[in-house]
């Protein structure tokens, strides 16, 4: 590669990181040489652009690719992993989606599924199930092509996606129960309360002991006292849970479901019918 292409390279990188030449030069070399370096009209040493490469963050190959080799993720990597960090997920599916094809390698393949499940988990928050689904697909073929990415991390996107499907249904699939997936991306008080909820769904008693106060734990006791004669107790209950604003998505229509049925048995026909209508407009908030 000609001094024109690893000037042009380096000022494209420079100008990348918001650097201007003096920040860059550092030290160890003047604002003018590097100002010669990046238009082309000196050929750096090997000093030097080691000494750049270095202050830039990436390989001293960098600057001898054609820009279609694996060193093309250099100039995203460490952007991305604090973009990541600080939960800008979008930001970092965009930064990828930037790069070519050769430079999709396991790290920046791991980086981008971890990203597209944590933005598939925001879209599902918002009831924008299709969305989610579509940031599912991504994260899977990301994690395909990605040595990092074991098999719980498929098996919890597996997870993901039935969580998905059943936030407008009262049926508790055995993939809800699946302890397998408990990890980083499934917590274990999740999988706990679908478990739990299922038993009851079946007529048994639940076998996991869940958080006490967490959401789970609050909707399954109001269960228990409504299978125990106690539908007055279990109404409060549900009612107060289905009102609390951060109530899980894939929860609050099942809870509502239930409060529903506990109205019904206490004879209020208002709270009946109120939580049979909150349903409703929450099917139509669901955008498959």
């Amino acid at each position: 590669m000609n001094p024109s292409e690893i000037g042009a390279r380096l000022k494209e990188l420079r100008l990348r990181q918001g650097l201007t030449q003096k920040e860059l030069a550092g030290e160890k070399i003047t604002r003018n040489l590097l100002s010669l370096i990046e238009s082309g009209n000196c050929s750096p040493s090997v000093s030097t652009l080691l000494y750049l490469a270095e202050r830039l963050g990436v390989p001293a190959g960098y600057f001898f690719t054609d820009g279609d080799g694996e060193y093309m993720k250099f100039p995203v990597l460490g952007e991305a992993k604090e973009k990541m960090q600080a939960g800008e997920y979008r930001a970092v599916l965009d930064l990828c989606a930037a790069l070519p094809e050769a430079a999709l390698d396991d790290e920046i393949s791991m980086i981008e599924a971890r990203s597209a499940f944590r933005a598939a988990e925001e879209e599902a928050r918002s009831y924008r199930l299709r969305d989610a689904g579509k940031l599912l697909d991504r994260a899977e073929a990301a994690a395909s092509r990605s040595i990092y990415c074991t098999e719980l991390f498929r098996r919890s996107a597996s997870y993901a996606r039935e969580l998905f499907e059943s936030a407008a249904t009262d049926a508790v699939s055995p993939v809800l129960c699946d302890f397998g997936a408990v990890g980083e991306f499934v917590p274990f008080p999740v999988a706990a309360y679908f478990s739990s909820l299922r038993s009851l769904k079946n007529g048994d008693a639940p076998f996991i002991p869940l958080p006490k106060g967490d959401y789970g734990e609050r909707h399954i006791s109001a269960l228990v006292l409504l299978g125990g004669d106690r539908p007055r107790e279990a109404a409060k209950k549900l009612r107060e849970l289905s009102l609390d604003s951060s109530l899980p998505y894939y929860m609050q229509y099942k809870v509502l479901g239930d409060l529903e049925s506990a109205a019904n048995a206490v004879g209020d026909i208002n709270l009946a019918y109120s939580s049979s209508r909150r349903r409703l407009e929450l099917i139509d908030r669901i955008r498959f």
